[in-house]
């Protein structure tokens, strides 16, 4: 088992290099690391679990939608849905 952080290089790998989209599936090559919580929510926000993948297309949607609660569980979601889909459940 990899040793889980917050480096690009990890989270590429977590992801498989897929972009995790929005409210449906992207299927482009993800490159942005992207933070589920705002950075400005602290502490919490920055650990390596409160990241994402996405393409650049679905990072700057992301932003544009706002961090409401619902986004937030939506983008929660989908990150657990990716990483059962990946095989990666021990970084649930």
């Amino acid at each position: 088992m990899r040793e889980a952080n917050d480096s690009k290089e990890f989270i590429v790998w977590l992801f498989n290099s897929r972009c995790v989209g929005l409210n449906k599936t992207c299927w482009n090559l993800g490159t942005d690391r992207s933070h589920i919580l705002p950075k400005s929510r602290g502490k919490i926000a920055r650990d390596w679990k409160n990241i994402v993948l996405h393409c650049p297309e679905c990072h700057s949607k992301y932003h544009s939608m706002g961090a409401s609660e619902m986004n937030i569980r939506m983008l929660q979601d989908r990150r657990e849905k990716y990483l059962v889909m990946f095989g990666r459940e021990d970084y649930i």
